[in-house]
């Protein structure tokens, strides 16, 4: 089971795959039972608590500058249940200008086979900035300038664009789960015009004329939370409240089937994840058109 995580720069993808696996690691309980997922390569988990850590002491980390690959062990109530591998990509190899980015890119779009699901973080400023004034609340329309909206607007472009080329280069659709980060930027209002406007602007997830399994999430780390000249400023949130496991969860929801060592550990972690989506929290889709799940 492989996981593409991806996040143009800014987006807040490290201090996010800091924070969920730090959660996930803690499990998520439901009733007698607890989802849980540890890193299993001894290196890779000291990197991810040392970022956690530095979050927690008000340092904001350092973003990838590389790929990174962190292989987890997903448990139920402990025990192995399946393992799966998440591939970290630096968020300047989607959308820099140099001829390395443009090589990675294009071994990025060759990654996407052996991929299972793909995450993408879209930056909530990025979106809160594309929205037109009238569509925010009063307090952000001095925000952003129309350079800023066309400039927002067009790193959602980028988004479409490379998903859209991924597809037609494999001829086959993998399962997308999109993440609008620092969610408690937005007023509800603000967050709802935001998600419509991601869906608009992504015609390639959420075209009436794909089959494409999507999922549209919103997520946050905590309450204002800022890189003021490397110190973290704001309230860190390291719990579920924020929705950091969910994209996670969904991604190893497409590959449910897999799990084996126990004989009912299938039926019950699906059970369990299953009730962690509620339509609230995550919004699926199944060729542009909302979609439920279904347990067997």
């Amino acid at each position: 089971m492989n996981i593409c995580l991806l996040g143009l720069s800014g987006s807040g993808k490290t201090c996010y795959l800091y924070t969920a696996a730090h959660v996930l690691s803690k499990g998520v309980a439901i009733g007698e039972h607890k989802v849980s997922a540890t890193c299993s390569n001894r290196q890779q988990a000291i990197r991810l608590n040392y970022g956690i850590e530095q979050m927690a002491e008000e340092k904001w980390p350092e973003g990838s500058t590389g790929t990174n690959t962190y292989p987890f062990d997903l448990k139920l109530d402990g025990q192995k249940v399946m393992p799966f591998t998440i591939y970290d990509y630096r968020g300047s190899m989607l959308n820099g200008l140099s001829d390395d980015d443009v090589d990675d890119t294009e071994s990025l779009i060759n990654a996407f086979k052996e991929s299972n699901c793909i995450i993408i973080l879209i930056d909530g400023r990025t979106v809160l900035a594309a929205l037109n004034p009238e569509e925010k609340a009063p307090f952000h329309r001095s925000d952003a300038s129309f350079a800023q909206q066309l400039r927002a607007r067009n790193e959602l472009n980028f988004v479409e664009n490379l998903i859209a080329d991924c597809n037609t280069r494999m001829n086959r659709s993998v399962p997308i789960l999109l993440a609008i980060t620092k969610r408690d930027l937005f007023c509800p209002e603000e967050l709802e015009v935001g998600k419509k406007l991601v869906k608009d602007l992504l015609p390639s997830v959420f075209s009436l004329r794909n089959d494409m399994i999507a999922g549209l999430t919103s997520v946050t780390l905590g309450e204002n939370l800022k890189n003021d000249n490397g110190k973290l400023t704001g309230t860190l949130c390291l719990n579920t409240d924020g929705n950091v496991h969910l994209p996670i969860l969904f991604a190893l929801f497409q590959s449910i089937e897999d799990i084996t060592g126990i004989s009912d550990g299938r039926d019950v972690v699906k059970r369990l994840v299953y009730g962690l989506f509620s339509s609230d929290r995550v919004e699926f889709y199944r060729g542009g058109k909302r979609a439920h799940l279904l347990m067997d």
